[in-house]
């Protein structure tokens, strides 16, 4: 996949993609779906980390909603992702 290139400006958001014909192709709301995943799994092993269970959950709540906009199978997300959810009982 060609790379891209995500800048922001207030409140907005542009995915640039490297050629014309690929961003035919390309669902701008999916690539940015994929791209906020990316972060909020970031943020969800720093909570996974710190022991902070409740904001894991909603952080792997987030991204799951991510993936489900930008069409991303969970059978298709690497090993390591898996490992990275905080299992959360609620009480």
């Amino acid at each position: 996949m060609p790379p891209r290139l995500v800048t922001s400006e207030g409140n907005v958001t542009r995915i640039h993609s490297s050629s014309s014909a690929d961003a035919a192709e390309a669902d701008p709301r999916a690539e940015l779906a994929r791209y906020i995943g990316q972060m909020v799994l970031d943020l969800e092993r720093m909570a996974n980390t710190a022991n902070l269970e409740l904001l894991s959950y909603f952080l792997a709540m987030a991204r799951a909603e991510a993936d489900t906009i930008a069409n991303v199978p969970a059978q298709a997300k690497p090993e390591h992702e898996a490992q990275t959810q905080a299992p959360y009982c609620a009480e």
